[in-house]
């Protein structure tokens, strides 16, 4: 008999999420980290709970989350998400700190904390619901995203002026304080070109 029940709560939760998936509006990515083939776009935290919380209270369902501990000491994110016939699914997430981070002097610990425990909620959230709201373009980490960013060549827009040369005893180009194409800002890039080039008396 009671096999039964639980069976027949477990059916309802089921039920009551397919409910809720299909009712979920449309989560757009509002943030954006990185740029580029390095960067991603994701839906914060606070804005994804303020979309699916009314949703899931429709249709009997709350989430609820906390921390516990693994056998070996791993502080984990424990998400639930509950039905009003006390059936409920539970998801474990581990707790990852980045060492590099935790060791620098210049970090702020408890903000690195903070926000560890906030991206591991959201993507709890995200899968216990079923859910993606990330677009991520690279794997690779902000950090890098900033040293790529700095090698990178900036291309050269079709309504710039010719360049004036860069190097002290470069002689300049002949017309070189002509614009080619026209150009709001050819003043201002003239008169900081000729600064830079040493060129002016």
């Amino acid at each position: 008999m009671e096999n039964q029940s639980k069976q027949n709560s477990q059916s309802l939760l089921a039920e009551s999420l397919q409910k809720a998936q299909a009712e979920f509006p449309t989560m757009g990515k509002t943030k954006q980290v990185g740029a580029g083939k390095f960067g991603y776009s994701y839906l914060p935290l606070e804005q994804m709970l303020s979309l699916v919380t009314p949703v899931l209270l429709k249709n009997g369902l709350c989430l609820s989350q906390g921390f516990s501990c693994s056998p070996s000491g791993q502080t984990l994110i424990v998400t639930k998400l509950i039905h009003k016939s006390s059936a409920e699914i539970k998801s474990e997430l581990p707790m990852f700190l980045p060492e590099r981070d935790m060791e620098n002097p210049k970090k702020n610990q408890t903000h690195l904390w903070g926000g560890a425990v906030t991206y591991q909620r959201r993507y709890s959230i995200k899968l216990i619901l079923g859910l993606e709201t990330d677009m991520d373009f690279n794997m690779e980490t902000e950090g890098e995203d900033k040293i790529t960013d700095k090698k990178q060549v900036p291309q050269v827009a079709d309504n710039t002026v010719e360049r004036t040369p860069t190097k002290t005893n470069q002689e300049p180009e002949e017309n070189y304080l002509l614009p080619q194409q026209k150009n709001p800002k050819a003043r201002d890039l003239f008169c900081d070109d000729i600064r830079k080039s040493g060129h002016q008396k």
